[in-house]
């Protein structure tokens, strides 16, 4: 199969490594400087248990992309905006599958003209360079239509499918999306706050007591169960334990984190007055992005 990944951050970089076993692979990066290392040194690929090169065949600037099979959208959700516009001009006759946290973007991307598909990852992975990926557990790769035929998105998710990567299909993405969205919401914002793993989130007293108090405010708009929320907060929060969160990791390197997709999308969807505890860790981690501006 034909596959393109854009994106060079550590999904971008770990979805190259694995998938370019089995399938051709074009990786699409932003900077010039990263797609020259990668061509010169290849991709390192950390699992824990070996560590092992991958030369992608094609390593290409965003702008030349191409049609291809799919085409894995690895960016996060700051940068989707901008990629969204250049897709629409391109007009490219490509599958697309959305990989982004949280629901900010699914009006936007439901826009599109091509099949839209949105999947949900299970893995931890952790960009060590431009040229590094450790794999830091290992999960799975769920898939479901947004836009488009089911038919070949079973197809491809049995295509892509192997023991050591997994890829599996669902049918209704809204609640995989609030599945995966309602842990975002808890733990990326808290572990990057208080600059804990998230593991602290449930092992830590003070802290779960607040985790908890999010996870019933970000249930109630989602109209979730509360215990069967905080069921999933828990349960990846213990599997995740020792891990960096996305949103900390971002506010570690003084980058712009997902907020406005997670945290942002629950307070538009609630009622701010009737969230305290959300409204707080939303503005808490804006003050975080200012500062490490």
């Amino acid at each position: 199969m034909d596959i393109g990944i854009i994106g060079g951050g550590s999904l971008g970089l770990l979805l190259t490594s694995y998938l370019h076993k089995e399938h051709q692979v074009s990786l699409y990066v932003r900077r010039k400087e990263q797609a020259k290392l990668i061509q010169k040194r290849g991709i390192t690929l950390d699992t824990g248990d070996e560590v092992c090169k991958v030369f992608p065949p094609k390593v290409k600037d965003v702008r030349e992309l191409v049609r291809h099979d799919v085409l894995f959208v690895a960016v996060k959700q700051p940068d989707l905006p901008e990629l969204l516009a250049f897709i629409k001009e391109k007009s490219l006759q490509s599958s697309y599958v959305f990989l982004q946290n949280g629901m900010g973007h699914i009006e936007d991307i439901k826009g599109l003209p091509q099949s839209i598909y949105i999947g949900i990852v299970d893995h931890g992975a952790k960009k060590e360079d431009d040229t590094k990926v450790k794999h830091l557990g290992r999960g799975k790769i769920t898939l479901s239509s947004l836009k488009g035929a089911t038919d070949p998105l079973i197809k491809l998710a049995d295509a892509l499918h192997t023991d050591s990567f997994p890829f599996t299909y669902t049918k209704d993405w809204r609640s995989l999306l609030e599945g995966k969205l309602i842990v975002n919401a808890v733990i990326n914002p808290l572990t990057a706050i208080f600059d804990v793993p998230n593991g602290d989130i449930i092992h830590k007293e003070s802290l779960r007591k607040i985790a908890r108090q999010l996870t019933k405010e970000t249930a109630r708009v989602l109209k979730m169960e509360e215990e069967e929320a905080w069921d999933k907060v828990e349960r990846v929060a213990s599997i995740t334990a020792k891990n960096t969160s996305s949103m900390r990791a971002d506010i570690l390197q003084g980058r712009r984190t997902e907020v406005e997709a997670i945290t942002g999308y629950i307070l538009k969807l609630g009622e701010p007055q009737n969230l305290p505890f959300t409204t707080f860790v939303y503005y808490a981690i804006l003050t975080l992005e200012e500062r490490g501006k």
